[in-house]
């Protein structure tokens, strides 16, 4: 199955480029890369699980929307917190950025790679991409 960059690829606070993308478009299925609570200039949001959630839930927005998606065709979602204690906190901001039926998910407490970070989250869409058929006729 041919895949299609359908963000951009990542990149290092630096500049330098990181050997990921940040969406990739398999079929009918959008792949999201773990993304940190960054702001545009790729530099991480410090604060609190409130300030950070809301951070991290407005670049996954913007990403999936960028892949042509909307939230409502994400089906499911990895977040990955380094505190437990953040859970009920991130569960709250959550639910403010998806309707029901919710996404499936899982959430884990993990040490995260970049010092600070509280939270990371990566996701999937579906989204049905029209195919157009010839027709043949006998």
């Amino acid at each position: 199955m041919p895949r299609h960059l359908a963000g951009v690829t990542g990149t290092h606070p630096d500049g330098t480029e990181n050997p990921l993308s940040t969406a990739i478009r398999a079929g009918d299925f959008t792949f999201i890369s773990g993304l940190l609570p960054k702001d545009d200039e790729g530099q991480l949001v410090t604060g609190d699980i409130t300030h950070q959630a809301h951070s991290v839930m407005k670049r996954l927005q913007k990403i999936v929307e960028q892949a042509g998606c909307r939230m409502e065709d994400v089906v499911k979602c990895t977040v990955w917190l380094t505190h437990a204690e953040d859970f009920a906190e991130f569960n709250r901001v959550y639910a403010t950025y998806f309707e029901e039926p919710w996404p499936a998910r899982s959430t884990v407490r993990a040490d995260l790679l970049s010092p600070g970070a509280r939270i990371e989250i990566e996701a999937v869409c579906h989204k049905h991409r029209s195919r157009v058929y010839p027709h043949t006729y006998g």
